[in-house]
């Protein structure tokens, strides 16, 4: 089973809007891939899907906090890389390398350019849902 590490964009879309992130969703609900996310990340995403412009209630956020706690396993993070140019970067790039993913899963263009961080690869969306095709999934 593919370990992927979600960057937040891609929850956030994947809670928002259906389409391409939902799918990998319903790849990890149907237990074809492993999401993994820390606990820095859960708590970025909580942030952003308060945003106005998603005019999501406060029972809707807690909803898709716990499910998105409840869908992936949650990483203990020790790691401390600075590497990415944007702080935000560096948690899912640490949650990666301590998770022990096979990918990170971004719609960001700083993280997409890195292309690989130490063996794992960073793909967008379309990308990640190709190679699962390809797969066999």
């Amino acid at each position: 089973m593919l370990k992927v590490v979600p960057d937040t964009n891609v929850l956030v879309s994947a809670a928002t809007h259906v389409g391409k992130p939902r799918k990998l969703v319903d790849f990890a609900l149907n237990g074809e891939v492993a999401l993994l996310v820390s606990m820095e990340i859960l708590s970025e995403f909580k942030k952003v899907i308060a945003r106005e412009k998603f005019k999501l209630s406060r029972s809707q956020q807690a909803v898709f906090i716990e499910f998105m706690s409840s869908l992936a396993a949650v990483v203990d993070v020790r790691s401390k890389f600075k590497v990415a140019r944007d702080p935000k970067d560096n948690i899912v790039l640490n949650c990666a390398y301590d998770g022990r993913a096979d990918y990170i899963v971004s719609g960001d263009r700083d993280l997409l350019a890195l292309r690989e961080f130490k063996g794992i690869k960073i793909v967008s969306v379309d990308e990640i849902l190709a190679i699962l095709k390809r797969r066999g999934r």
